[in-house]
């Protein structure tokens, strides 16, 4: 089994200093609770600059969670139950997925899951399977000391070891529960906390490239061994 942990997410509601921005005041005046609302750079870019908020740059950008488990999701090694994944988001809630879910493709109707997911904590099929499932106040440490409990945490960032992906899955599957960390935000770096469980590190190319393609990527060729 695989672990896959997309880390420091920026997926997260509009923070209530941000939310009393005045270019906020629309989005005030039409009712809704900031705790109704995510964060997105796409319409809140001025008022994520202006208020101060730590690690800004990593912020706002649920649309690369979206495609990642688009990505992720798809993959013959999540259907087949080889694959389990989990988010971790830049405020320290962790989101389980379940193994059955299926990711809408519209972002409209992933912006509305998600939002269901932090009101109600959990989402259940009609047939009572979780599909997915929210914890606040969950580091990182929480997650893999917890719940992962893997035997080894591979890191990949633009910083690490260049090394291809047969090499990086070939190290994966020497071990019963590996879990590979890759983060999902825009730009900048690990947080330290999440550096100081990795193993180790590698960059898969020179180029810097999109979350999405890495993961599916390393899946095809993890899938490719698995099934040697």
């Amino acid at each position: 089994m695989l672990n896959l942990v997309i880390a420091d997410t920026a997926l997260e509601t509009i923070p209530v200093k941000l939310f009393q921005h005045p270019s906020l005041k629309k989005i005030r005046n039409s009712g809704k609770k900031p705790t109704e609302i995510l964060l997105d750079r796409t319409f809140h870019h001025f008022a994520i600059l202006s208020s101060n908020l730590k690690d800004d740059y990593k912020r706002g950008r649920p649309d690369i969670l979206h495609v990642i488990l688009l990505s992720a999701l798809a993959t013959p090694l999540f259907k087949n139950n080889h694959l389990k994944v989990f988010v971790h988001t830049i405020n320290n809630q962790v989101i389980n997925v379940g193994d059955n879910l299926r990711i809408p493709k519209s972002y409209s109707r992933f912006e509305g899951l998600i939002l269901d997911l932090i009101k109600h904590k959990k989402i259940v099929s009609k047939d009572g399977t979780l599909l997915l499932e929210l914890k606040d106040n969950q580091s990182f440490s929480d997650l893999i000391e917890k719940h992962i409990r893997p035997d080894v945490i591979v890191g990949l960032s633009t910083n690490g070891v260049l090394k291809n992906f047969e090499h990086v899955c070939n190290e994966l599957f020497q071990f019963e529960n590996p879990c590979v960390v890759i983060g999902g935000f825009p730009k900048g770096h690990f947080s330290s906390e999440i550096e100081s469980h990795l193993e180790k590190k590698y960059a898969i190319s020179n180029l810097k490239l999109e979350a999405h393609l890495v993961i599916s990527r390393l899946l095809y060729e993890f899938e490719k061994i698995n099934d040697s």
